[in-house]
């Protein structure tokens, strides 16, 4: 019998890549902001978020107060004209109007209000987290032994002079009952052997950023250790800056538990989506609980968005709580699970839908370029207790 044999060879090419820039970029304006608004009532403290909206357009979202118990205040849309990026509301009979400059949104208002804001980058309290004694380290960029990708691919990762290469493959083929010579490293191409036209793109370079950091691979990647108790749960990840993109195309993953339960990873700075769909959600079900509403969009199905994000381009974290019960060794009911996003708690003693059963860890893959590091799980007994 006449067999038909087919090898595909990796090879590796240069992915173009493509750079907008603008006075000021996008990246410079957009973010969190803290301030104070003063008018003939007094001066009061406020927050507020530029969320990059695309093709140089903001809403600018300021709140009266810092952090989650912050009120909503007003909305201002913004713009880039000329060099200069503007902001403008009318709330009432009065007229806001602010611009940017030099990482500062400075404006006034109404009879002689002003409004005086300054960027800042606000740190999870648990950034850069060291795995205590015990723990299980499972990414740390320095070793792969404790991940492997879902797909069953192999990490390309390590060599920063091949940052975004692609990895293609090309077919080789022979025709013989049993070939005598079959393609090696050294010898890709022996006699009796032919190459084929088609090529095809199957993979991109992934490499390691100076601070451990990996970009989640195409399909994903899972945990090699597999979990069937209560643990306590530390992971780092950066969204992307995606001003174009909505709901959940914009900066896209998930951190799935041994229980199948995903906890949704996804840019939510000031940006709305459906019930669970957002960064911090029970995916599809439950929100954090943490939102906040956006006037301008009132009415709507999707109007809300979690106070606990940061924006995109920033580390964040998530320290997640995962108690099960046990008898006579088994597994019995649901977990109980409480979720820290940025320190802030959004999940408190949470009983998820899924039962509790042994299983590991996913990092999901959504085509978009997001970022994780740092990720460890320390087993814990099991019994009740709090994060």
């Amino acid at each position: 019998m006449t067999r038909c044999c087919l090898f595909w060879v990796v090879v590796l090419g240069v992915a173009g890549a493509w750079a907008l820039a603008g006075a000021p970029s996008e990246a410079e304006v957009q973010g969190l902001y803290e301030g104070t608004c003063k008018d003939a009532q007094g001066e009061a403290k406020v927050e507020a978020r530029c969320v990059a909206m695309g093709k140089n357009t903001y809403k600018l979202l300021i709140r009266n107060g810092i952090g989650v118990t912050s009120t909503a205040r007003l909305e201002m849309d913004g713009s880039l004209a000329g060099d200069a990026v503007g902001f403008a509301a009318k709330v009432g009979d009065a007229i806001w109007e602010a611009k940017y400059a030099a990482g500062a949104i400075r404006g006034q208002f109404g009879n002689g209000g002003t409004l005086e804001l300054k960027r800042v980058q606000r740190v999870s309290p648990t950034l850069g987290a060291k795995p205590p004694e015990g723990a299980i380290v499972l990414l740390d960029g320095k070793s792969f032994d404790q991940i492997v990708r879902a797909n069953g691919s192999p990490w390309y990762v390590g060599d920063k002079t091949k940052e975004g290469q692609v990895v293609w493959e090309m077919a080789v083929r022979a025709v013989a009952k049993e070939p005598k010579v079959w393609p090696t490293k050294e010898n890709p191409l022996p006699e009796g052997w032919e190459l084929l036209p088609e090529r095809r793109r199957v993979d991109e370079v992934l490499i390691i950023g100076e601070d451990g950091s990996i970009q989640v691979p195409r399909g994903g990647f899972n945990s090699k250790p597999q979990m069937d108790g209560s643990f306590k749960y530390h992971v780092e990840f950066c969204n992307p800056l995606q001003p174009e993109a909505r709901g959940q195309g914009r900066g896209n993953s998930g951190c799935y538990l041994p229980n199948g339960e995903e906890i949704q990873v996804l840019d939510s700075f000031g940006m709305p989506t459906y019930t669970g769909g957002g960064c911090g959600g029970f995916y599809n079900y439950k929100d954090p609980d943490c939102m906040a509403e956006l006037e301008y969009l009132k009415g709507q199905k999707e109007n809300k968005f979690t106070l606990a994000s940061l924006p995109p381009g920033e580390w964040q974290t998530y320290d997640i709580e995962y108690r099960v019960t046990k008898k006579d060794g088994k597994l019995v009911g649901k977990p109980r699970v409480t979720v820290l996003h940025n320190g802030i708690k959004i999940h408190d003693n949470f009983e998820p839908r899924a039962d509790a059963k042994r299983g590991g860890f996913h990092w999901q893959d959504h085509g978009n370029p997001v970022r994780y590091r740092n990720i460890w799980v320390l087993p814990l007994a099991d019994k009740a207790g709090e994060l």
